[in-house]
């Protein structure tokens, strides 16, 4: 286990060092917020708020969106580690729905404002050494100051929890593909390695390295800092909590 885990750390280093060879790569910074609520077995509401910011600029836009999740039965459930608290591990097959809004700020020069409709399905697969793969379909219906953009995103994505005396936490590594209907010059890869880790009983933190390739003079290359506070509630979890401060 010990030396799985330094694998992991040396791979966590050497993946941004690597991408800094690439010349003209804007830099970006994207905090962002999450928070999962769990009705039951089946049925997740999914919220976000996210920030892009230039490294080198006083620029930011932001995006905020909310989804519903469905999960399918799946036996195997129980085999993934529940200290983690992200409820669709366990699952063959769950679907989402929701909504998205991007926009840049007023006084930019060139000001976009998207409103997209999300709709995603996710395929598991177990593979040796515990390694979980996942394959996303996610289809973006988008309207872009008012035109309609249609986008495919396919996305492959490998990971594995993992755990010391005291710390549980998931590296992982995924690729993913814009696929535009309209714009093929718009067209884009990224490569993404990261770690999320359990700091509490119902919050993770996630921390990740990604990088978008360059596609001709429409797609610039990014090298992008991603920080997201991930909060992992559940209806159970709080009508215990009431019911006990209502019995104080």
């Amino acid at each position: 286990m010990k030396k799985a885990i330094y694998i992991v750390i040396i791979l966590l280093y050497a993946f941004p060092l690597m991408a800094q060879d690439s010349t003209g790569a804007r830099k970006e910074g994207w905090p962002e917020l999450n928070v999962y609520y769990s009705f039951n077995n089946k049925w997740r509401l999914f919220a976000m708020v996210s920030v892009t910011r230039l490294r080198t600029s006083d620029y930011t836009d932001g995006s905020t969106g909310i989804y519903v999740d469905y999960f399918a039965n799946s036996s195997l459930r129980q085999k993934f580690m529940p200290q983690l608290k992200d409820s669709s591990r366990g699952y063959y097959l769950w679907l989402r729905m929701g909504y998205y809004y991007s926009s840049t700020p007023p006084k930019s020069v060139n000001p976009v404002k998207e409103h997209t409709i999300a709709t995603e399905a996710n395929l598991r697969f177990h593979l040796p050494m515990d390694i979980l793969l996942t394959n996303k379909n996610r289809f973006d219906w988008r309207f872009v100051n008012s035109d309609f953009k249609a986008r495919y995103r396919p996305r492959l994505t490998f990971e594995k929890d993992m755990q010391t005396q005291y710390l549980y936490f998931t590296p992982y590594l995924y690729g993913e593909y814009f696929v535009n209907f309209t714009e093929s010059g718009s067209n884009r890869f990224r490569l993404c390695i990261g770690l999320e880790i359990k700091v509490a009983l119902y919050v993770n933190f996630e921390s990740y390295y990604l990088y978008q390739y360059r596609n001709g003079d429409n797609v610039d290359a990014v090298s992008a800092v991603g920080l997201a506070l991930k909060f992992y509630l559940n209806r159970q979890a709080l009508q215990k909590t009431f019911s006990q401060k209502k019995k104080k």
